[in-house]
């Protein structure tokens, strides 16, 4: 998500992208020919981390087409107030 798509939809959150896959790779969150066309793919990541960098809440799945529901992720940043 671009950072002009965040302000414009309100969030005052960061989010963060890995372009070049380099934290990917380094997490060991790549599924190597998963994807369509046997393409790299990232394993399914959430993480929700603190002021101080360190990491709150982590969702993590093997399957591509699981991911943390909206509700989930909204739930899980409440609770770290």
């Amino acid at each position: 998500m671009s950072r002009d798509l965040c302000r414009k939809v309100g969030y005052t959150f960061t989010f963060l992208s890995d372009p070049t896959a380099a934290v990917i790779r380094r997490y060991n969150l790549l599924h190597q020919g998963a994807g369509v066309k046997g393409q790299d793919i990232a394993r399914p990541a959430e993480f929700l981390l603190d002021s101080s960098g360190v990491i709150r809440w982590a969702n993590l799945t093997e399957d591509y087409r699981v991911r943390a529901r909206p509700d989930q992720l909204i739930k899980q940043a409440r609770d770290l107030k």
